[in-house]
């Protein structure tokens, strides 16, 4: 048996893939890391967002609102799961 001149292969990709990540605002960049975090995707998962209630205001915009309380993704600072 020959031994392997290459080392243990990372599950890490190359850290030229990050670059951009100097280049986003604060929110983006906190949103690249809640969505990669496992415990976020899992209750993300178990979420069953609904159609949100459209509401026309008086100046033209739509607001929208969340038909219940998303109390899994309150516990991760937002209001509902997209």
């Amino acid at each position: 048996m020959a031994a392997s001149t290459e080392g243990p292969k990372s599950a890490a990709p190359p850290l030229g893939d990050y670059d951009h990540i100097g280049f986003l605002t604060r929110s983006r960049l906190a949103w690249e890391y809640l969505r990669r975090n496992p415990d976020y995707r899992a209750e993300w998962r178990c979420a069953r967002p609904g159609q949100p209630q459209r509401i026309a205001l008086t100046d033209g915009s739509v607001m929208l609102r969340a038909r219940r309380r998303y109390r899994r993704a309150e516990a991760w600072g937002l209001c509902t799961f997209r």
